[in-house]
């Protein structure tokens, strides 16, 4: 469905000579991301509203979406499958605040996020099968990764400083899950090498 809708847009913008015939495949490509980014930010922002929690899953995000486009790491085969499992994984900072921040002591997240943030350090960046990386792709994705990992570090820092615990744990959170799908990342990659 999406592709079909993404096909109609591509062909208009061909009649009205905006896009080239040479470059439609590209961008029906983009137009089809597109449409599905933008049906993810709809879902979890209804998904907040409804949850009461538009705040906190608006920070897991901007942390999450800014960090994995970089550090990569494992995938779904499927758009649908990647709908879904972004949609569950929003039930952790929303539905797991309460029990961990006032069940587990501070010693035990502090050392879960500085082992989260060296996986994410040492592993960065992930390639995932459908799209390795060469040398210089590697080199530059990894950069971007410790800078927007070291950003956000001081980030949670300065949310754990001012008290707003909700938005340093969905910042956290959103940490943790990073460097947990890069390790099954790496063992997806390793095992289909193999």
């Amino acid at each position: 469905m999406i592709a079909k809708f993404a096909k109609k847009i591509n062909e208009i913008l061909i009649q009205k000579e905006i896009v080239q015939k040479e470059d439609a495949e590209l961008y029906q490509y983009g137009i089809e991301n597109g449409i599905v980014v933008a049906g993810n930010l709809l879902a979890s922002g209804i998904f907040g509203i409804v949850t009461g929690r538009p705040g906190l899953v608006l920070v897991f995000l901007l942390f999450y979406a800014s960090l994995r486009s970089y550090s990569g790491g494992s995938h779904c085969k499927s758009r649908i499958g990647c709908f879904l499992i972004s949609m569950a994984i929003l039930f952790i900072p929303v539905y797991t605040y309460e029990p961990v921040m006032k069940n587990v002591p501070n010693a035990v997240i502090l050392l879960i996020g500085v082992l989260a943030v060296v996986i994410i350090i040492v592993l960065a960046p992930v390639e995932s099968i459908n799209k390795p990386l060469d040398e210089e792709e590697r080199k530059y994705y990894a950069r971007v990764t410790h800078c927007i990992t070291a950003l956000q570090v001081c980030v949670l820092i300065i949310l754990f400083c001012l008290d707003l615990q909700d938005y340093f744990y969905a910042g956290y959170v959103s940490i943790v899950l990073i460097a947990v799908f890069m390790v099954m990342g790496k063992i997806a990659v390793k095992r289909y090498v193999q």
